[in-house]
C-alpha cells in the first residue's frame, strides 16, 4: 500500500508544482514583454523559479533560460518557427547538460525528445507550421506513455517500485506532454483557418 500511495504522490506534487507555475504565469502575464519572444521566454522562467521552487522548478528555469539564450539574437523581431524549433532543441540540451539524464530515463526528456525531432523533421519538409507543432505535441505523448516501459534511473520515479512505473507514465514526461500538447493545440485553435 505504501508502494501504491508514494506513486500517488508524485503525480500530485507533479501537479501541484504545475498548478502553482501556471497561476503565477496568469498572475505575471500583463507584465511580460509580448512584443519580445526571448523576454518573454526569460519572464516566464523567472515566474517558474520564484512559484515552482523544488527540482521542477529548477529544470523548468534552465529550459528556459536556455531557450532565452537562443531566442536572443532574434530579440524584437518576429521568431521563425524553426527558431522556436532551435529554441526547443537548445532546451533540451541544457536540462540533459544540467539534470544529467538522457533518452531512455524515464524523465521529461522521453516526451521531449521525440516532440523536437519530430517538430524538426516537419518543419524541414515544408510542412505548415501548426500542423508541425501538432504534430509535434502527439510525438510528446506518446513518448511520455512510454515511459510506462522503461526502469527510472533519474527523477522522482526512482523512489516508487518497478512493478507500480510499469502501470503508469513518468509524471515529469506526462506534464511537459501536456503542457506542451496544449500550447500546440491553443495555437492551432488561434490560428484556424
Amino acid at each position: 500500500m505504501l508502494k501504491y500511495h508514494g506513486n500517488y504522490l508524485i503525480y500530485m506534487v507533479q501537479l501541484l508544482q504545475m498548478y502553482r507555475g501556471a497561476k503565477a504565469i496568469l498572475e505575471d502575464i500583463k507584465n511580460y514583454p509580448l512584443n519580445d519572444a526571448a523576454e518573454t521566454v526569460n519572464e516566464i522562467g523567472s515566474t517558474i523559479r520564484r512559484a515552482m521552487g523544488g527540482t521542477s522548478g529548477i529544470i523548468d528555469t534552465i529550459f528556459c533560460k536556455a531557450a532565452y539564450t537562443q531566442l536572443k539574437p532574434s530579440s524584437g523581431s518576429v521568431v521563425m518557427p524553426k527558431q522556436w524549433a532551435e529554441a526547443l532543441a537548445a532546451s533540451i540540451a541544457a536540462v540533459t547538460k544540467y539534470g544529467g539524464a538522457s533518452a531512455g530515463y524515464r524523465t521529461l526528456l522521453d516526451a521531449l525528445l521525440p516532440a523536437s525531432s519530430v517538430l524538426q523533421e516537419k518543419l524541414n519538409a515544408g510542412e505548415n507550421p501548426i500542423t508541425a507543432f501538432v504534430l509535434s505535441s502527439e510525438a510528446a505523448l506518446t513518448g511520455a506513455e512510454l515511459t510506462k516501459k522503461m526502469q527510472a534511473q533519474a527523477g522522482r520515479s526512482t523512489y516508487v517500485s518497478s512493478e507500480l512505473l510499469s502501470t503508469v507514465p513518468d509524471p515529469g514526461a506526462m506534464a511537459v506532454a501536456t503542457w506542451y500538447r496544449v500550447a500546440a493545440l491553443a495555437l492551432q485553435q488561434k490560428y484556424k483557418s
